[in-house]
């Protein structure tokens, strides 16, 4: 047992690759057996976070892109891993991680001074350290750029997660409002969001000097190029505060004739759910400067109106008497209202005109879904036109008389 066991320790220690250094079989095998083991727990963790971000009902191509990029970070930190327990050095791929990409963009300089920019670069890679005056900055390199990019995304997950569970642990208890807990939940997530890119650009070592430049900079893009972009953040934040339209409302977009449900107020647009259930993206802008009627800012009622002419041979009262019990006969529609539905009244008919063939009347009722109004409104149409039928009430139509006369010769 003993002779094997030495027999096994040779064969494992012998050479079977040399990089910067000898290394053993040994080593190898183990650097396969972690990254084995790192695939393991990437295909769990992508099993696991695929079933998190179904609860969370985060949509199918956000969710693919996510598990995508878990995956690969996943794979990149097991391999690193994996070459540090089995202590091989990554030789040219660790230099080339390790450069300081500041390095790439520095002037040249003299012969005496130590090399910068392209020539440095060449140096690394081949193994020689270049003199470099360290200023105590800390310098940029992909594998800094590798772990703010990891920083940003385990933030957005996790912004994720705890806006679940504060939806479903915490304000769902308070029974707070839809379009409040929405704006909640909002800055919670941007504040996530804000604290993860400071945390990466930290791990990155920009400073925030840097930061007031590219502000600097982005200051004069503004002023003369993304005026719309700034114009739809300052209505979005106007809607999110002010609240002239709020998450469930059904508006209608009078100029572009866009009408739906509001079902997301971002940033930059909202989104609205139209009647036939696509997804119409509205800049915010474009809520604020033009018309909107929101159907139901105070409430979520809405009273139907359906016009009917009939022939002037009819008995008036009688017509008054069937859109009444077709009214009544409609399930959605109000017909007793209660004390607390102010300004809703009972279904009623107006006379409304003498035409030029038909007498005109009105029907109007209350329904207390206005997204419903289109379908309550058919039912009504149906309903009267299979009672004036049943009670012999006709619906004119204007005629003309046609006369043709001979051709004088």
């Amino acid at each position: 047992m003993g002779e094997l066991r030495q027999q096994l320790e040779e064969f494992l220690g012998r050479t079977a690759i040399t990089l910067e250094e000898p290394v053993t079989i040994g080593r190898i095998l183990l650097l396969i057996g972690v990254v084995v083991v790192s695939f393991f727990i990437a295909g769990f963790l992508r099993r696991w976070s695929r079933r998190l971000f179904n609860r969370l009902r985060i949509q199918e191509n956000t969710q693919n892109r996510l598990l995508a990029i878990l995956f690969l970070t996943v794979i990149i930190v097991g391999i690193v891993v994996a070459f540090n327990v089995a202590g091989i050095s990554t030789g040219l791929f660790g230099r080339i991680f390790n450069f300081p990409l500041a390095d790439l963009f520095q002037p040249s300089q003299k012969p005496t001074e130590s090399p910068t920019g392209i020539s440095s670069l060449f140096q690394t890679l081949l193994g020689r350290k270049p003199a470099v005056v360290d200023d105590g900055a800390r310098r940029l390199t992909l594998a800094r750029l590798f772990y703010g990019f990891a920083i940003i995304f385990g933030m957005y997950v996790l912004s994720k997660y705890a806006q679940w569970v504060l939806q479903q642990q915490v304000l769902q208890a308070f029974q707070i409002q839809r379009h409040t807990r929405f704006i909640i939940l909002r800055f919670f997530h941007f504040t996530i969001i804000a604290l993860g890119v400071l945390i990466s650009l930290r791990t990155i070592g920009v400073s925030f000097t840097s930061l007031a430049i590219i502000f600097g900079g982005l200051s004069i893009g503004i002023g003369f190029g993304l005026q719309n972009v700034v114009s739809n953040l300052i209505s979005g934040l106007i809607l999110i505060f002010e609240r002239p339209i709020k998450i469930g409302d059904l508006v209608e977009i009078i100029d572009v004739n866009i009408f739906g449900r509001v079902t997301s107020i971002n940033l930059r647009s909202t989104v609205i759910m139209a009647l036939d259930e696509k997804e119409i993206i509205v800049p915010n802008s474009q809520l604020i400067t033009e018309p909107v009627h929101n159907l139901t800012h105070y409430n979520a009622r809405f009273r139907v109106r359906v016009q009917v002419g009939v022939s002037y041979g009819s008995d008036v009262e009688l017509v008054k008497k069937v859109l009444l019990e077709v009214a009544h006969a409609h399930p959605e529609v109000i017909k007793e209202p209660t004390p607390e539905m102010e300004d809703v009244s009972a279904p009623f008919v107006r006379f409304t005109n003498f035409g030029e063939s038909s007498l005109d009347f009105e029907l109007f009722a209350w329904i207390p879904d206005s997204f419903e109004r289109f379908d309550v409104a058919s039912d009504l149409h149906f309903m009267i036109w299979e009672k004036f039928k049943e009670y012999d009430i006709k619906i004119p139509f204007p005629q003309r008389d046609v006369h043709f006369y001979p051709e004088e010769r």
